[in-house]
């Protein structure tokens, strides 16, 4: 039996079906933990959230997803934009080149939209943009909002997206702001804590200092960094922790 984690997907569909191979589920009891951002950035969103919700479906149980600061946003450009149109600017800049709106469109909402951009009608092509995901994938975006914020296991682990507030003690579950669990920095680096938190959100170039270091990084006391910027890579690093053994491998490891 094992544990299986990854993160930061960032819509870039065949990076991830290349780390799914190095993943076996077949015993009917491992699991795969995906820790957030499944959007953004890529071209595939909307194939990277399918793909993952089939997972689900394909073994119940085993398949664990939880929410980044990316699902975050997502839902925010979509519930408050709404009421508050000049928040349209936000959702341009954020969706670089319209990745994310692309590939929940089809092929004659998307050019509409690019229409109106260039006439500078942000908010009617917002408006197109958001209304055509909640119509016509409904199922996707009810998904996301159920997603948890963090999973812990019988072995003194904690994933999450970004990370928990370790000052809180045994009262972590209810003391760490839902913020915390999606955008915190790596406040504890280097510092123990009574469970191994499992963490992605921040490259694992920036968290070691290491250059051009892409592989998942330990820090040597209680924190495991596994988001190696697949964007720039072009990979995802997979941890597996070995529940028999209680020993952690992957790239870097």
């Amino acid at each position: 039996m094992a544990i299986y984690a990854m993160s930061d997907i960032h819509g870039f569909i065949e990076p991830f079906e290349e780390a799914l191979t190095h993943v076996d589920l077949s015993d009917g009891t491992s699991r795969l933990i995906l820790l957030g951002d499944y959007c953004d950035r890529g071209p595939a969103s909307l194939d990277v959230y399918r793909r993952i919700m089939g997972l689900q479906e394909e073994f119940p149980g085993q398949v664990i997803a939880l929410r980044g600061n990316h699902e975050e946003m997502l839902l925010e450009y979509i519930d408050i934009a709404p009421v508050d149109l000049g928040f349209t600017q936000g959702w341009i800049l954020a969706d670089v080149n319209l990745k994310t709106a692309q590939s929940f469109l089809g092929e004659d909402a998307f050019a509409e939209v690019k229409h109106l951009l260039m006439r500078r009608k942000f908010e009617d092509a917002y408006l197109l943009t958001t209304d055509y995901m909640k119509t016509r994938h409904a199922d996707v975006i009810r998904w996301i909002r159920r997603l948890p914020y963090y999973y812990e296991t019988e072995f003194n682990q904690v994933f999450c997206h970004a990370g928990i507030d370790e000052e809180a003690g045994d009262l972590w579950r209810i003391g760490t702001p839902k913020e915390y669990f999606t955008s915190m920095s790596p406040y504890y680096t280097g510092k123990h804590f009574e469970f191994d938190v499992i963490a992605g959100h921040i490259s694992t170039e920036f968290v070691s200092e290491i250059p051009g270091y892409h592989d998942i990084w330990f820090d040597g006391a209680s924190h495991y960094y596994i988001d190696g910027q697949t964007v720039t890579s072009g990979r995802i690093p997979v941890l597996k922790y070995d529940e028999a053994t209680g020993t952690y491998s992957g790239p870097g490891l």
